[in-house]
Formats: structure tokens, C-alpha cells, sequence
């Protein structure tokens, strides 16, 4: 009997850790330990095992800065400031196209209309693709005024920043 106490103790203290995950925070902005990314630093406060990786992409729509973040030499999150109207996932595989609906709110959907998902601005959202589980935010979207009558189409603005989960 006393080891069947023993082991229900121990097991309910195991149960008590807290998650791999409980490091990062994803509310209006990403966070680790309760302190916000500054995404132009070099370095994570509390994250020894934190490297940044920053690129800029020449896209067809205009120069995308990314900036990386890879926790042990594995991809965990990133910041995005594109001209693209869309979410780019981890290896660039998936992504959701972004557009402003009538009532103001963000439309984001798959090029396969699989997924779609209805968020605004600075508010946080979870997409499943496959077996990864992503948190992401739009910090920034604005798109151009489609009255300008121009043949060509401008650009947008888009930042976002996307979290592995793991």
C-alpha cells in the first residue's frame, strides 16, 4: 500500500512540471519568459540555446526581411516583414493567403479553401498543418486601396510572426 501511494505521489508531482512550451508566449507580440522579442537584437534573454538567422528575400512584390529564430539547431519561430499577402510556414511548403473582409476582420485561407481562419490585428491564432501546431500574429496588414485605378497592383504590407509549437 505504501508504494502505491508512493508512485500515485510521484506521478501526480510529474504531472505538475511545467510544459516544454510554458518558455514561450504568444499574445500580441511573441515572448520568452516573460520578456517580448526584440527582433533586432542578437540574442534571447534566458535562451543560451537561441541563434538568430536574418535574410532578406527579393520576392517578386518587393524585398521580405526574415528574421529566424532556431532554438538547439531547431527552426521555433519567425519574423516576418513581407509584401507578400501571405503567412509563410517553416519550410515554406504551406502557407495562407491574408485579405481584409467587409467587416474589417483578417481572412486567411489555403490555396485549397482547407483551411480558413478569421482573426484581426495583433489578436493570436493556432493553425494545425500536418502534425505541427503553429501560434501566429499580424502585427501589420494594409493593403492597398483598390479605388487608385492603377492597371498594375501594389503591394502590401504584411508583419507577422509565427511559433512552433512543440
Amino acid at each position: 500500500m505504501k508504494s502505491f501511494v508512493y508512485i500515485s505521489v510521484m506521478l501526480a508531482l510529474c504531472g505538475c512540471k511545467p510544459a516544454a512550451d510554458s518558455a514561450w508566449q504568444m499574445s500580441s507580440r511573441l515572448s520568452f519568459d516573460g520578456y517580448p522579442i526584440n527582433w533586432q537584437a542578437e540574442s534571447i534573454k534566458g535562451c543560451e540555446q537561441c541563434e538568430f538567422k536574418k535574410e532578406r528575400l527579393l520576392e517578386p512584390d518587393g524585398v521580405s526581411d526574415v528574421i529566424t529564430v532556431f532554438q538547439q539547431g531547431q527552426w521555433r519561430a519567425e519574423h516576418r516583414q513581407s509584401h507578400q499577402a501571405r503567412i509563410v510556414f517553416e519550410n515554406g511548403a504551406h502557407f495562407l493567403l491574408v485579405k481584409t473582409r467587409e467587416d474589417g476582420l483578417l481572412e486567411l485561407e489555403n490555396k485549397h479553401a482547407e483551411l480558413k481562419i478569421i482573426t484581426k490585428l495583433a489578436q493570436p491564432f493556432t493553425v494545425n498543418i500536418g502534425e505541427n501546431t503553429y501560434d501566429a500574429v499580424i502585427s501589420k496588414f494594409e493593403e492597398p486601396r483598390s479605388d487608385l485605378g492603377l492597371s498594375d497592383p501594389l503591394p502590401v504590407k504584411l508583419d507577422y510572426t509565427v511559433l512552433k509549437s512543440q
